[in-house]
């Protein structure tokens, strides 16, 4: 197949490697000209483009069998909500938009943020569960993205959780200090919410195996035998470890109080290989009481 990637980040490279390796022919995208020559070692060839970007879009589109979505919203352009909904809207939604205006074959990278804090009920969330929190940017602008994928009949989304892992990626406990130093020791996500979260690789292999299974719809995709622990939990815990004063969790980006299932992909073959990056620190938790 002849794939475009649009966003070559950490995933977008892994990605690019990985279906090379099966021998399919790779475009990827970036937005900076300078990192053309760099990225070709991930690619067959490379447009620069934004994903807002119709006209572009469609020329790099112009042939491929199949468009993935990996472009994520950069958390140091949405310290206000004027930013978040600006920023959201064009980096997610503006992107699946173009994606879905040149080919029938989609991939979106999406989020768990979808689904608010999952509504009311104890039953584990599914791709069934109705989505919540429609007014918050993440949540919003992800389930419009969504939106635009699934209008092909050929579209694929995967719900992902915090990704973590990737080459030169930040630590949980850096972004512990990152909050406390850029966001006043503040975290936009809620206290009780679970701390779901998946490393890059399980990331990659995920999107690899919906290329090569054929997969289309909608696909949770997280550790389906492990329920984490809180944001508070986990994230006081490693304030204690760090000597650093709690966060203030504000609340504004809802996630889900109660499992995820991902046992739809799971039906497929697919498993992550990598555990929770965080259990050590509830480990000494546990060891301390």
């Amino acid at each position: 197949m002849k794939i475009l990637i649009l966003g070559m980040g950490h995933v977008g490279r892994a990605l690019g490697s990985s279906l090379r390796a099966q021998g399919h022919q790779v475009i990827g995208s970036t937005t900076t000209p300078e990192k053309i020559d760099e990225l070709k070692q991930f690619a067959d060839d490379v447009a620069v483009l934004k994903g807002h970007e119709a006209d572009k879009v469609a020329i790099a589109a112009t042939g491929r069998d199949a468009i993935i979505v990996t472009v994520a919203p950069n958390v140091k352009n949405t310290r206000t909500l004027d930013e978040r909904h600006r920023h959201y809207h064009q980096t997610l939604v503006e992107t699946c938009q173009n994606a879905a205006a040149n080919c029938e074959r989609l991939i979106f990278l999406s989020s768990f943020s979808v689904y608010g804090d999952g509504g009311e009920g104890s039953d584990a969330i599914t791709e069934q569960t109705p989505t919540g929190n429609h007014e918050e940017p993440s949540s919003r602008y992800y389930q419009e993205a969504e939106q635009a994928i699934l209008s092909r009949s050929g579209g694929c989304v995967l719900r992902f959780p915090d990704m973590y892992g990737a080459p030169g990626d930040l630590s949980f406990p850096q972004r512990v200090k990152l909050a406390h130093s850029y966001f006043d020791g503040k975290a936009i996500f809620g206290a009780d919410a679970l701390l779901y979260a998946i490393h890059f690789e399980d990331v990659v292999a995920a999107v690899t195996h919906v290329v090569t299974a054929g997969l289309k719809g909608i696909y949770n995709v997280c550790d389906n035998e492990r329920i984490p622990a809180t944001n508070k939990t986990v994230f006081d815990a490693i304030c204690e470890a760090e000597g650093l004063s709690p966060l203030e969790f504000t609340g504004h980006i809802k996630a889900p109080t109660r499992k995820i299932s991902a046992a739809r992909i799971y039906s497929t073959g697919y498993r992550v290989k990598h555990g929770d990056p965080n259990a050590h620190y509830i480990a000494n938790i546990e060891t301390d009481a």
